[in-house]
């Protein structure tokens, strides 16, 4: 499938127009409608009615060209282009993030129907860029935070989200639709949320590029929350130049991430996770080891020189106020401060959005009316489990004004950030570990919580009989991917771009 620079090219030379693009990808849509990756699709009339118009926009710039060049997709007639890199571009969000001419449902039950009247914030900025939003993608219903053993890409709007490489259920999640629809080609690009690894995982195991960009980058005002203080959106796509591209748009910031080459990735050190290299081959996904491994071999060819320890354990030593000896039991202990925290401030911010939608018709408008209203409909809860246990201990919390919670933000927040903090001031540029499954390396939880930008890159599918760690224990898993993960410090998200790039041209090569 061609990638957004691919798509603009052949629009600004004449090719294909928006109105073709829409009816491609809806084409597809309809062709993988078994994969079970969108909960709506806007209305065929209005989305050509909307290409159409933007075809027109885009004729009057006056910059056709039979062979357009790198200058005429940055160039700015009258306004034109820069800025713009989406114009007429085709994108699907998660169905978590409002928009004004769609329901928002998070694929609950409880919000069929539901509807903002607003756009959120990154969807206001994506149809600046003159994106076209297709459509919303299923999830694990509510970001997967209505029980804890709730199936991974499953909403009862939605459906079951299948893998879109491998056409098995692991799909995993919450931003499951949106890496299925990106794999399957039914959009250049897609917009997912995450609190802790709802972009990566799914982007993993879905065999795609996403990002998790720092806290703050992008903002959060109009999507249905999970975590005020660790959720964020990012983008999910084929390639790092398509993610990057998008995710100039989505940001708060007017650095220039879709310039893939303002950083060189030589001269640079990246820290290799040995630890968690070792617990990933305690799993018996040697090949993965393997790649990994070969991979970091070939990171010298860059210039780039791998120090295969990142003193995951040692940096404790050097932080005496952390009293902790590994970093996995750091990590365990504050995940427990964690996912109180989220449950604190869902439950806060659940009611604030839900009070500002034009209409919702069951009249859910916080978790409490949304507990009552799942018992009284025992269908709209997961035929797996039938519980709501997440829901219900949130909504037991006293939300944000719990006596807990603001100690327990003090220290999940300032934990994170001295290991991680500690790390890059030991002279690293970025981090290099795997990620298989659900459950990520220790490390990778810290950045999470620390706010840290992460890119996961695809660097192979596992073969006919292996097994991995999900959330139940063991399971066969053909064709799901597994991928390769970099970590930057807060805020160098530009520079992670360009280094992923460099690594992903480097392994398509």
């Amino acid at each position: 499938m061609p990638s957004i620079k691919e798509l603009q090219a052949g629009l600004i030379s004449g090719r294909w127009t928006s109105v073709d693009l829409v009816e491609m990808y809806l084409e597809r849509i309809n062709q993988f409608s078994r994969y079970n990756a969108m909960i709506f699709v806007k209305d065929r009339e209005s989305l050509l009615s909307e290409a159409a118009s933007l075809d027109k926009e885009r004729a009057s710039w006056g910059i056709y060209s039979a062979s357009p060049s790198s200058e005429d997709l940055l160039a700015t007639p009258q306004g034109g282009v820069e800025g713009k890199k989406l114009h007429g571009i085709p994108i699907i969000v998660k169905d978590n993030i409002c928009t004004s001419d769609m329901p928002t449902t998070a694929g609950a039950l409880a919000l069929k129907g539901a509807e903002s009247g607003f756009d959120a914030e990154i969807v206001r900025k994506l149809r600046n860029a003159g994106a076209i939003i297709l459509g919303k993608s299923n999830l694990t219903e509510m970001a997967n935070f209505v029980d804890t053993h709730h199936t991974w890409g499953w909403s009862y709007m939605g459906g079951q989200t299948m893998n879109g490489i491998s056409g098995s259920f692991h799909a995993s999640g919450s931003s499951s639709g949106s890496a299925c629809a990106v794999a399957l080609g039914i959009c250049p690009c897609s917009i997912g949320t995450e609190t802790h690894g709802s972009i990566i995982c799914p982007s993993v195991e879905q065999g795609i590029v996403g990002i998790k960009p720092s806290r703050g980058l992008c903002s959060n005002a109009g999507i249905i929350p999970i975590s005020t203080s660790f959720d964020t959106a990012g983008p999910m796509g084929r390639t790092v130049e398509d993610v990057a591209v998008v995710l100039e748009a989505l940001s708060n910031s007017d650095e220039k991430f879709s310039d893939l080459n303002a950083y060189s990735i030589k001269g640079t050190r990246a820290g290799v996770a040995l630890k968690c290299i070792q617990e990933i081959s305690d799993n018996d996904s040697a090949h993965v080891v393997y790649n990994l491994m070969k991979l970091v071999g070939e990171l010298h060819t860059l210039g780039c020189t791998p120090v295969h320890e990142i003193l995951e354990d040692k940096i404790l030593s050097k932080l005496p106020h952390i009293n902790h000896k590994s970093i996995s039991a750091l990590e365990k202990a504050l995940n427990e401060d964690y996912y109180y925290l989220n449950k604190c401030e869902f439950k806060d911010g659940l009611a604030d959005i839900l009070t500002k939608f034009h209409n919702v018709p069951s009249n859910v408008r916080d978790l409490a009316s949304l507990i009552a209203f799942n018992r009284e409909h025992p269908e709209a809860l997961n035929l797996m489990t039938k519980k709501q246990e997440t829901l219900i201990e949130s909504n037991d919390t006293n939300g944000i004004a719990d006596t807990k919670y603001k100690p327990s933000l003090e220290r999940v927040t300032a934990s994170s950030k001295s290991v991680i903090d500690h790390i890059f001031k030991d002279g690293f540029d970025f981090l290099v570990t795997a990620f298989i499954g659900p459950d990520g390396p220790a490390i990778y939880d810290l950045a999470v919580m620390s706010g840290s930008p992460i890119i996961t890159i695809p660097l192979g599918r596992f073969p006919d009989v292996p097994s991995y760690r999900t959330f139940f224990g063991f399971t066969n898993c053909p064709g799901v991917g597994y991928g390769l993960i970099l970590i930057a410090k807060h805020g160098n998200d530009h520079k992670l771009l360009c280094y992923a790039k460099q690594i992903e041209n480097m392994l398509q090569g």
